[in-house]
């Protein structure tokens, strides 16, 4: 039996507190910006799921994906992706994806990618964040 899950709404600015709380519950480096389009799964008014699509020049950055914990691993994050499906088809779209989370992300239309292939504006960051520390993979959402 499938599990039918509510559909992906993109976040309206009067949102944008219970958004910012969401964040700072389950995943508070996400930092979400108002600038930015932001995809959610509601149930009953609450935030079960969200990303953002963080804007670049020309391209964008899906970032900030993120699941409520005891909604994980039953299908919701990659439902959410998705539903967004137009909006990662708009505009040339990468991640940097935890190296444990790359198989869910492939799994999802992204292609591992290298960091020579990220435009300069991504690679710079992309080498910030690993000089941190950070155990990331860059990826490029190529749906076929």
């Amino acid at each position: 039996m499938k599990t039918s899950y509510p559909i992906p709404e993109q976040v309206p600015s009067l949102w944008f507190p219970l958004v910012k709380k969401f964040y700072q519950e389950h995943y508070p480096s996400g930092k979400p910006n108002k600038a930015d389009p932001i995809w959610v799964i509601r149930d009953k008014g609450k935030i079960l799921c969200a990303v953002r699509l963080k804007q670049i020049a020309n391209f964008q950055l899906l970032t900030g994906m993120v699941t409520e914990p005891i909604h994980r691993n039953i299908g919701l994050g990659s439902h959410l992706i998705h539903g967004i499906h137009p909006a990662l088809d708009e505009k040339t779209t990468y991640c940097f994806a935890f190296t444990h989370l790359v198989p869910f992300y492939s799994a999802n239309h992204f292609t591992v990618i290298s960091a020579e292939m990220l435009p300069e504006e991504l690679a710079s960051r992309f080498r910030a964040y690993t000089a941190q520390g950070r155990n990331l993979t860059p990826m490029r959402y190529i749906r076929s």
